[in-house]
């Protein structure tokens, strides 16, 4: 603890979301359900939004257009038995249904108790923000201390960095996006790791001085083993 009562880490493990904890899809309730009424022209709009729409993806990931704006570009005619916010509500709750990789969290709970801290760090949109941070605030249950749930999870973290709210991507400007939390914590680049599907992203956090681990979740199994021993090795987590 420092004088502030805040705790005093000496590390810091930045970890991604999609593509490393997580694979599951925005409105998978809707998109993994054939027998959903909106199953078809959803799963098909999706596919066009982040197959032909880089930078309206770009944009939404900045904070730039709101989830209900990209639900209103979607163009998708709902039946009278859904209200009009129906998809993007169902945009954060189903955030709240992905499946997270329970052998990577293991590793982060091992690194957490050496003194280094957890922080998503995530290039993602609003509806992905709120529903972390619902999960955050809500008590845990007892049926969740032996599973990894997407609120545990959420809970595991000591902080959260989303693009949505820091208004631009990891590879853009990695001091602007992680430079102000090492500060107000007393750490630099040389203290933190990030761990990050994405090449660009790893290359440009190492420019800014940290350490960066490349993680694929449908990599081979040497290639995750490779990234176990990396991280272990940095957390010093025996």
């Amino acid at each position: 603890m420092n004088q502030q009562g805040q705790v005093r880490w000496n590390k810091v493990i930045f970890v991604d979301w999609h593509g490393v904890l997580s694979l599951d899809p925005f409105w998978m309730s809707i998109i993994h359900n054939e027998e959903h009424p909106l199953h078809s022209s959803l799963s098909e709009a999706v596919r066009k939004l982040f197959g032909e729409h880089d930078d309206l993806v770009r944009d939404w990931m900045r904070g730039n257009i709101t989830t209900s704006q990209i639900v209103d570009s979607l163009q998708i005619e709902l039946e009278l038995v859904f209200p009009p916010d129906y998809l993007t509500r169902k945009s954060v709750d189903d955030c709240q249904l992905m499946r997270v990789n329970s052998q990577l969290i293991l590793l982060l709970q091992s690194a957490q108790q050496t003194g280094t801290a957890i922080v998503l760090a995530t290039d993602n949109m609003d509806c992905f923000h709120d529903a972390i941070l619902r999960a955050r605030q809500q008590s845990p249950r007892l049926k969740e201390t032996k599973t990894t749930s997407f609120f545990a999870t959420a809970r595991l973290f000591d902080d959260v960095l989303c693009s949505s709210t820091q208004r631009i991507l990891k590879s853009e400007d990695p001091r602007h996006f992680f430079a102000n939390w090492l500060t107000s914590h007393a750490l630099d680049f040389n203290n933190a790791l990030l761990l990050d599907d994405l090449k660009i992203n790893c290359s440009a956090f190492r420019d800014a001085g940290g350490t960066a681990v490349r993680y694929n979740s449908e990599s081979l199994e040497n290639a995750a083993n490779n990234f176990q021993s990396e991280l272990k090795t940095w957390a010093q987590i025996s």
